[in-house]
């Protein structure tokens, strides 16, 4: 069984799904402290003015204390509203806008205070758009793992029984497979080229949020394009 691990994101990348998508078993590693500037509460998509950040506003009061699960939007921002209207006016036109659009929306519109329980709920949309809702996704805030950094993987990943754990590429930089094999799990990594496609506009701007691809090509074509760009 391979089993991959990852902090959540807002309108994660498509190298993320294409880990799911190389798992059976996917952990959102909600009980690790925050990185500021990181990936979790935003993300990157193309307007016909450039590429512009799109941020969930959080409470930071204590942050560095807190795991992912237990931060708290800021109810005080008018994100919601900035996040829909920057979507319509970079996508709007787009072949499959008007197809995920709303539902997209609902999910920004009904984000309450927890980034963790939002961030949980979108990418279980997201998933069922690109037909990876199969794969068994587990909260690690609902198991009993606990540890720091690699030691803390290992872990997790003994626990939901992984024979195989499947770390992204940057892993082979860092990561000491010693407590993956005490834990019973051989480690793999990722091999995920990003594919270039029709964004609207001249060039190519990579890593961009999931909506950029969705809008573009729809779910079947988003999903067949990392069957052919995944390792």
């Amino acid at each position: 069984m391979i089993v991959s691990i990852h902090q959540p994101a807002y309108l994660p990348w498509l190298g993320y799904f294409d880990k799911i998508r190389c798992s059976d078993v996917f952990v959102f590693l909600d009980t690790v402290q925050l990185e500021k500037n990181g990936f979790v509460n935003r993300n990157r998509v193309r307007t016909s003015s450039g590429v512009k950040w799109l941020t969930v506003p959080l409470l930071m009061k204590g942050h560095t204390e807190k795991s992912i699960g237990e931060m708290r939007i800021n109810p005080a921002s008018n994100w919601k509203r900035k996040h829909i209207a920057t979507l319509a006016q970079a996508y709007r036109g787009r072949p499959h806008y008007e197809r995920y659009a709303g539902g997209i929306e609902h999910l920004i519109e009904g984000a309450g205070d927890s980034l963790g329980d939002f961030l949980f709920e979108m990418l279980g949309f997201f998933l069922g758009e690109l037909g990876l809702d199969g794969r068994r996704i587990l909260r690690a805030s609902g198991l009993g793992a606990v540890g720091s950094r690699a030691e803390l993987l290992a872990r997790i990943a003994g626990e939901v029984g992984a024979e195989v754990y499947l770390s992204g590429s940057a892993g082979r930089e860092y990561l000491e497979p010693a407590p993956f094999r005490e834990a019973g799990s051989e480690v793999a990594y990722q091999d995920f080229r990003h594919p270039v496609y029709d964004q609207g506009a001249p060039g190519f701007e990579p890593n961009m949020g999931i909506v950029d691809a969705l809008f573009q090509l729809g779910g079947e074509g988003v999903a067949e394009m990392l069957e052919r760009a995944g390792g």
